[in-house]
């Protein structure tokens, strides 16, 4: 088995959504600076003995500037996408197309891990993620109550979804996957256990920076549950210190930089 991190482009954006209270005003500081983070999107692909070719994470639309409205830009404005990020250019720089991906496992459904389902429009491929998630999300965009973070142009029928009904479950041959809600209702995490690199624990959106993990700071607005989330990070902790696992945060630059890049791999 084969693991290749994938770099699908950044976004840059206002602090407040990733640490809580992060830049609010207080009695002393009426008018604090505006601090901006960088956001890695990330994926993985997976070369599977048993299933052949998995992806974890599409990543945004590639006409994400057409689909997104601009609300949505203005907030979580894409400040890196050129055509290496594009997933269709990563495959074929690894000698596979689309058509190769056997499944796809989606940590959660918001517009920058699954609007890249575009390219699989038309597909029978099948989308896996937690029944949770796939309620909340088309609650949200037929209510319009959580419109923006979830969009319809990739939440509709038409694609092959499966749902994942469980809270822990081994869905292939090591690799199991986890929910890990907070980030939002049917949140996964997802381990991957490498012959010889061990175990890597990817957590979505659940951990998006490791300055959350390692200081323990709740997310900001990109948080639906406090409650949840601080289960959720129990869990991952857990996980990571019982099975010795290389975490990889949703959207931490530093950590997608000290990660092997294509065309190496982890095995």
């Amino acid at each position: 088995m084969k693991l290749y991190i994938l770099d699908y482009g950044e976004m840059t954006v206002d602090q407040g959504w990733v640490f809580s209270a992060g830049g609010t005003s207080t009695f002393s500081q009426i008018e604090p600076s505006s601090i901006r983070k960088n956001f890695k999107m990330i994926g993985a692909l997976i070369e599977h003995p048993d299933q052949g070719l998995i992806l974890y994470e599409a990543g945004p639309a590639p006409n994400y500037a057409e689909l997104w409205p601009n609300e949505l830009f203005e907030a979580f404005p894409v400040t890196k996408y050129t055509e290496e990020n594009r997933l269709d250019n990563i495959l074929k720089q690894k000698g596979y197309t689309l058509q190769d991906i056997s499944a796809i496992i989606l940590g959660h459904l918001h517009f920058d891990h699954a609007g890249g389902l575009e390219f699989f429009r038309g597909m029978n491929v099948p989308v896996y993620v937690h029944k949770e998630e796939l309620k909340n999300s088309f609650y949200a965009v037929a209510t319009k109550e959580d419109y923006g973070a979830f969009l319809p142009h990739y939440l509709d029928s038409s694609f092959n979804w499966q749902s994942i009904n469980e809270d822990q479950t081994t869905l292939f041959k090591d690799i199991k996957l986890y929910k890990t809600p907070g980030h939002t209702p049917g949140c996964m995490s997802m381990k991957i256990k490498l012959p010889n690199s061990g175990n890597f624990l990817f957590t979505s959106d659940t951990v998006v920076l490791r300055e959350n993990y390692e200081s323990s700071v709740p997310q900001g607005w990109l948080t639906r549950d406090f409650y949840a989330l601080s289960s959720s990070l129990k869990k991952i902790r857990n996980i990571a210190e019982n099975k010795n696992a290389r975490l990889v945060f949703g959207h931490d630059p530093d950590v997608l930089a000290e990660l092997k890049q294509p065309p190496e791999y982890y095995d």
